[in-house]
């Protein structure tokens, strides 16, 4: 049976090109085409795909907001991020989230079709570009310390260790109670060095304060 996949992209031209890619192999079959956050909405509404090829660069809704009500909608398929978003934020953030494979649009397009079918294998196929920086960030994502941060940027802000530690830990989806219990800590100080980061970073939510983060160096 092919492999069904919507496509969410507003560059008609790309959004073309691979459409036509994918009717052109028995591999794969088209599921739908989205430009926009409400026709995008409307496509996972249906639920009719293997796999989600996302641009998380559209001009009406985040990326990883969309990655996410892919997730909550269609627990089943897959998402493959397809975007000239090449950085660690944006990679990091994706996965996260629930995306399972990475691509840039720079990449070989004549691959495209082997890595959808490997992602709906099981594996994850990201693009050469990321693939070293990300298994070194994965690789590290477990550990409690955070990984090499910027030291100025931490006097910078006046974080403390901990808030440092906790700042780390919210790059996962992971509940307060659960990276309560990761560090070693209760669940009430958790939320009071949360507070604390919040303050000091001058941000109001875990996506401002990954943003600000990111863009420092605090990772």
């Amino acid at each position: 049976m092919a492999i069904a996949v919507g496509i969410i992209e507003d560059d008609p031209v790309v959004s073309k090109y691979i459409a036509t890619l994918i009717s052109t192999t028995p591999l794969c079959e088209l599921a739908g085409v989205a430009a926009n956050k409400a026709h995008a909405y409307g496509l996972i509404a249906q639920n009719c795909a293997d796999i989600y090829l996302v641009d998380i660069g559209l001009p009406d809704v985040n990326g990883i907001d969309l990655i996410k009500k892919i997730k909550q909608e269609c627990s089943n398929a897959h998402v493959m991020v397809l975007t000239s978003f090449g950085d660690m934020r944006h990679v990091l953030q994706s996965i996260e989230v629930g995306a399972t494979g990475y691509l840039l649009k720079d990449d070989r397009p004549d691959e495209l079709i082997g890595r959808l079918v490997s992602l709906y294998n099981g594996n994850s196929p990201v693009s050469p570009g990321v693939a070293k920086h990300l298994i070194k960030k994965i690789t590290n994502t477990d550990q409690q310390d955070v990984d090499r941060p910027d030291p100025d940027a931490i006097l910078k802000f006046g974080l403390s260790k901990r808030e440092v530690q906790v700042l780390a830990e919210l790059r996962s989806p992971n509940p307060v109670k659960l990276i309560a219990d990761r560090l070693n800590i209760s669940y009430f100080t958790v939320n009071q060095h949360v507070r604390r980061v919040y303050r000091k970073l001058g941000v109001n939510s875990r996506t401002a304060a990954l943003d600000k983060a990111f863009e420092y160096g605090l990772f």
